[in-house]
């Protein structure tokens, strides 16, 4: 039996057109944002936030983290909402996947803190939703774009990952990082909402460096590609 929460969010906005929400955590390209601000039909500002609503979907821009963006998404989710696409930026974690690349992940391991007060899972092991992955390599597929897949990590501390913390991923089989799908994972499940990514790899991690490109080309163009049609075609 789940418990019912004493503190409970509100949301003031119409519902989300087909329970439809993209969740963007972060965008790097100061135009991408301006376009959502000059196409959206309407705008709603939750907190630190922004919602955009278009005919087939809602978009939400931020928050970064765990914890915000599950305390944001609670609001959210009282308009209706019942599918989630989280389209963000990884770290890799493996030689495999490299910067500029898109990532699918499968399933998210926590070592963050917010999950677990929704669902403790196994091994702190979330699962994507299979229909709306699917959905995803549809898309991919009809455009001809590649992608990879795996187990990510979404982690609260992305300033504290060590060569120690690094190994214990590479041993657990996790091949890339971010710091809110977990936790979007658990909560999608604790409510009955279907939730899947798609990330673009901006930055590598390797026990003796790290090397990070966010804000360079290779990234805007993968970001322009990927995400591009799926927000402002669909």
């Amino acid at each position: 039996m789940k418990e019912e929460s004493i503190a409970r969010p509100s949301f003031h906005g119409p519902e989300i057109p087909n329970g439809r929400l993209i969740f963007i955590p972060f965008m790097p390209i100061k135009s991408f944002v301006s376009d959502l601000r000059k196409k959206a039909g309407q705008k709603v500002n939750i907190h630190l936030c922004q919602l955009f609503y278009f005919k087939e979907q809602a978009v939400l821009y931020g928050p970064v983290g765990a914890s915000a963006s599950v305390s944001t998404l609670e609001k959210i989710r009282l308009g209706n909402l019942k599918e989630i696409i989280v389209l963000s930026y990884c770290g890799s974690l493996s030689e495999s996947i490299k910067i500029g690349q898109a990532f699918l992940p499968l399933c998210a391991l926590s070592d963050e803190g917010t999950s677990s007060h929704y669902l403790p899972g196994e091994n702190r092991l979330y699962r994507v939703s299979t229909t709306r992955r699917q959905r995803l390599v549809d898309y991919l597929a009809a455009r001809d774009l590649p992608y990879a897949e795996g187990t990510v990590v979404s982690t609260d501390a992305p300033y504290r990952e060590t060569r120690s913390w690094l190994e214990n991923m590479q041993k657990r089989g996790v091949v890339a990082v971010d710091m809110e799908m977990s936790a979007v994972l658990a909560f999608s499940e604790f409510y009955g909402l279907e939730t899947a990514g798609l990330f673009i790899v901006s930055d590598e991690l390797s026990p003796s460096s790290w090397r990070n490109l966010m804000n360079t080309q290779i990234v805007f163009k993968a970001t322009e590609k990927y995400f591009r049609p799926l927000i402002f075609e669909s």
